[in-house]
């Protein structure tokens, strides 16, 4: 049976990140693992008043008083976690996924969510964590750093759940943009959709082979070309013909390439309103 893991945290994208992986539940004919991680803080951060603290006593005390914040903070966040787990799992057996567990962590999110991926077939989160709510375009450093690592196609989700009737795949002819072509070519979460098959950017030598290899996996797919840049054409596009679902390969470049001149992806999750299926 396949599965599902759906990753959700105290965002506004956790109730759009359950609505996303009970759609896709229900095409796989998945179960679905809820996960939540309680992220350690440092219980330094949460006082704005020890910059005057000094002495031996002050610092007894104030190590004290740290020692019960962070114990406060701890038990809150667990009740907190299995309150939206709770929350989540009610959610998806109502929406008919028969078989839904739940995980709850405390440690590294990256990590657990690497960890916890290993008998997964499909990664669902939301494109920004509950500490990025400060800025609207603002793409979780979190969120990157599990696409950059996870080995499974990662779905992030956007900040509201509506039916996917149209799919566009972004298609560069790249190792992970055809395996995104051959993981829609057969899996049931395409059937039925419309397929618009992309290509962005100059027109290139081998363009008509490469489509040619992408129709041979998609034969219902409506294969273009976008003459504009693919941070975006694609974005415009996906506006305008109401694209429900993009699927493209993710980060191709090394972090430090993405430093220096900046990467695709992110600009794309960025401007796209659109829920991502991302293939590294």
């Amino acid at each position: 049976m396949k599965k599902i893991l759906a990753c959700i945290d105290a965002s506004s994208y956790s109730a759009s990140v359950t609505e996303h992986a009970a759609w896709a539940a229900g095409r796989l004919e998945a179960s679905v693992e809820i996960l939540h991680v309680i992220q350690r803080k440092d219980a330094v951060s949460a006082r704005h008043d020890l910059s005057g603290a000094v002495g031996l006593g002050a610092k007894s005390s104030l190590l004290e008083e740290l020692v019960q914040i962070e114990e406060a903070e701890a038990k809150h966040a667990r009740e907190r976690g299995k309150i939206m787990l709770a929350a989540a799992r009610e959610h998806l057996l109502g929406a008919g996924v028969a078989a839904v567990e739940t995980t709850h962590r405390h440690g590294g999110t990256v990590e657990t969510i690497i960890e916890r991926e290993a008998d997964a077939d499909v990664v669902i989160l939301g494109k920004r964590g509950a500490s990025s709510q400060f800025a609207t375009n603002h793409l979780g450093s979190r969120v990157e750093r599990v696409i950059r690592e996870s080995i499974r196609p990662v779905l992030v989700a956007s900040r509201e759940f509506n039916t996917p009737e149209r799919a566009l795949i972004a298609f560069d002819g790249g190792a992970s943009s055809r395996k995104a072509v051959e993981f829609a070519g057969r899996s049931p979460l395409f059937a039925g959709l419309e397929i618009d098959l992309v290509m962005a950017g100059r027109h290139s030598s081998g363009e008509a082979e490469q489509l040619a290899w992408a129709k041979g996996h998609l034969p219902q797919a409506h294969a273009r070309h976008l003459d504009a840049a693919p941070d975006e054409a694609i974005p415009a596009f996906v506006a305008e013909s109401n694209v429900g679902l993009v699927v493209m390969g993710a980060y191709g470049h090394s972090p430090l390439r993405r430093f220096i001149v900046g990467s695709t992806t992110t600009q794309m999750m960025q401007r796209c309103h659109a829920p991502l299926l991302l293939f590294r």
